[in-house]
């Protein structure tokens, strides 16, 4: 089953719009998300938070990801969920 959600935040004085599918496994629910031309995966840690897995090592894009995007998305992601 597969449900999706819209964030709609501003980050660095840029709005932003991401579609995040949200994808159940076995054992794990998981976000998928394009940020920036890169795909996405936020899956839960053990802390109860979610980590950013990209499909691609980010250093094989021609645009490098913001981290700090990539932490703001996380926080939004659990502010849905919970």
């Amino acid at each position: 089953m597969s449900d999706i959600f819209t964030l709609k935040f501003e980050y660095k004085g840029h709005p932003h719009i991401l579609e995040v599918h949200t994808a159940h496994q076995q054992y794990k629910t998981v976000y998928k998300v394009d940020i920036e031309e890169h795909e996405i995966t936020y899956e839960p840690d053990e802390e109860g938070y979610v980590r950013a897995v990209s499909s691609k090592p980010l250093h094989d894009h021609l645009h490098a990801v913001d981290v700090e995007l990539l932490h703001r998305v996380a926080e939004l992601i659990i502010e849905h969920i919970q």
